[in-house]
């Protein structure tokens, strides 16, 4: 189960101050995460935010001004690709839902808006896992059970650098004492530099939801890592057949010396699949591009196989194409 952080470690988290004032400006210009400086000055640098973000209230560092900003201005539509499947997970009748890279809890708000069924959540940055147990906490989440670990293919320690959106490091070494070793609003500021590199423990989802009787679901963003991550779940996904959601990372699986063909090479035995994308960098000219930043985000669904690996290997290359998973024999999204 879930452990809730202490919460006299933490300040007393604050509403958001001009939320309407935000709003009508972003109605009349839609520049998104561009007012925020004006966030800031509303809302000072110090202590934590909560923003209502669909359904919840989103707690985090009221020093990340910018990520702020465009959650409270944008809302889901930061995550258009949850659109995608969010119709799917309340026909999962039964079993878990895996939330691989976490990060403060943004899907783990999402899913919980669309399913009752319980979750499993793993966050390995310890500074995010923290926000991941604080946004479960303050939002009364149940069944909500948060792991402090990442997840490969193999069990033991791995390198980690922090950040906003932390990954796995690719041939570096640990260089820093783990985020706990100083003060939240000091690790706040040091997540977003994003600099740092600290071990974290490294688990395998085979061994580590071995006791699980039944996963419906496998959601993994890891930032390049997911080769590795697969290959540590090839026993859950034979035992369970779970509905996959994957974010494949063209430009980062390099690092770890994989490619978006050795992915599909790993799933293609279980599953039939979907792909989209949301990136804009495809679009034919500069002004297409600025344009669309200030429309809904609307995702491009590959037509084949071939079609999303020829994109994901030629440049400019997407920064994520989203795959939809469905056990052989089910429908895919249309």
């Amino acid at each position: 189960m879930n452990h809730g952080i202490e919460t006299s470690s933490w300040s007393q988290v604050r509403a958001v101050r001009g939320e309407k004032f935000l709003r009508g400006l972003h109605r009349i210009l839609p520049l998104g995460r561009k007012y925020h400086p004006l966030f800031s000055v509303l809302n000072g640098r110090r202590g934590l935010l909560a923003i209502p973000f669909d359904q919840c209230r989103l707690v985090q560092p009221t020093s990340w001004a910018k990520q702020i900003t465009n959650q409270l201005l944008r809302g889901v539509d930061v995550v258009p690709e949850f659109r995608l499947f969010a119709p799917l997970v309340p026909q999962l009748a039964s079993g878990c839902l895996i939330d691989v890279g976490a990060n403060i809890g943004l899907y783990t708000l999402l899913l919980r808006s669309v399913s009752a069924l319980p979750i499993i959540a793993y966050e390995p940055q310890p500074f995010l896992f923290k926000l991941l147990q604080c946004n479960i906490d303050f939002n009364r989440l149940a069944n909500v059970d948060a792991r402090n670990f990442a997840c490969g293919a193999h069990h033991g320690e791995v390198p980690f650098t922090i950040g906003i959106n932390g990954s796995v490091a690719a041939g570096v070494k640990a260089r820093g004492a783990t985020a706990g070793d100083v003060d939240w609003e000091s690790e706040a500021q040091r997540t977003q530099r994003g600099q740092a590199v600290v071990q974290v423990p490294l688990t395998t989802l085979d061994e580590d939801l071995a006791g699980v009787p039944s996963i419906s679901l496998l959601k993994i963003d890891c930032e390049g890592f997911e080769f590795d991550v697969l290959q540590g779940a090839r026993l859950l996904i034979e035992r369970h057949s779970p509905l996959l959601f994957l974010e494949i990372h063209p430009t980062l699986l390099g690092r770890f010396g994989h490619a978006a063909d050795e992915v599909l090479e790993l799933l293609r035995p279980d599953y039939d699949f979907d792909f989209w994308c949301f990136d804009q960098i495809r679009r034919s000219s500069k002004l297409g591009r600025s344009l669309a930043k200030f429309r809904r985000p609307k995702g491009r669904r590959y037509d084949t196989e071939e079609e999303m690996l020829v994109a994901a290997s030629s440049d400019p290359r997407p920064a994520q194409i989203y795959l939809i998973g469905q056990p052989k024999g089910k429908a895919g999204i249309t």
